[in-house]
């Protein structure tokens, strides 16, 4: 599933295409992406022009002008792409907005998890789930509130870091990354946690953040290791390979169903 790096490499790549540029057309076939709105809902689009996204985690909020919003989530396999308006749309279209310069941008999504909700932009604002998001980590994280937050937490690290109440946009990928940069053993309960562990934790999810958008930027739309896109991650998806660090093998357990990965000497259950 895209993360906050990915999320945030989409909303640079959305903002740089649509802003400045009238929406011409807006289309998008009857599907669950859609949720219960209808597809004349996203036509209503037409005539807009872009003034900002704003992103929370993974969801990325389009104002457009007149108050006017639209809610992305990427889902699994949600992903904007742009062409030019005569090229051959892409497959598992779920939207396009064509565009005053001669582009058209798609939202494709072959499994349909993703979202695609249009209404003011205050209204979108109020949504259960919108609201219910903790921080955003990358402008910063509040290591007072986070301490705090999982030290009333008997979940794993792990666990509790997945929770978007805590902070929102961290995903299996980059709350492994983060507990192996901060010698943090996944199975670990919250509750256990030191003062200065919690510090050292903020330090590497900041540091797995900012090391992943430096590897994505790119032009190119985003592809995940999933896709088949090169592996540049610490301990992630690298079971039984040698840790990076100390070359001990990469251990793969499952937690809350998902899998985790991380090293056993350089965090091990106790110190």
């Amino acid at each position: 599933m895209p993360e906050l790096p990915e999320v945030e490499i989409a909303r640079r790549q959305l903002e740089s295409w649509l802003s400045g540029r009238r929406i011409v057309s807006a289309r998008a076939p009857k599907t669950r992406v859609l949720r219960s709105q209808r597809p004349q809902r996203f036509a209503e689009l037409k005539g807009r022009r872009l003034q900002e996204i704003e992103r929370v985690g993974k969801w990325m909020l389009l104002k457009f002008d007149g108050g006017e919003g639209l809610i992305s989530h990427l889902g699994m396999t949600g992903k904007w792409v742009r062409r030019g308006r005569d090229e051959p749309a892409t497959a598992y279209l779920r939207g396009t907005l064509e565009l005053s310069d001669g582009h058209a941008v798609d939202y494709r999504d072959p499994r349909l998890f993703g979202l695609l909700l249009r209404g003011k932009i205050e209204q979108l604002r109020q949504l259960p789930s919108f609201r219910a998001l903790g921080p955003d980590p990358l402008p910063g994280i509040d290591a007072d509130r986070l301490h705090a937050v999982l030290k009333t937490t008997r979940r794993s690290l792990k666990e509790a870091l997945m929770d978007q109440r805590v902070l929102a946009g961290l995903g299996n990928i980059y709350v492994s990354e983060a507990l192996h940069r901060a010698e943090l053993n996944p199975q670990r309960r919250g509750t256990s946690l030191k003062r200065a562990e919690t510090d050292r934790l903020v330090e590497a999810i900041g540091d797995s953040l900012r090391n992943a958008l430096s590897e994505e930027e790119s032009d190119e739309p985003i592809t995940y290791v999933e896709e088949g896109g090169e592996n540049f991650f610490l301990v992630y998806d690298r079971a039984e390979k040698p840790c990076k660090t100390c070359r001990t093998p990469i251990k793969r357990i499952v937690q809350g169903g998902r899998s985790t990965y991380f090293c056993p000497r350089c965090q091990p259950r106790r110190r």
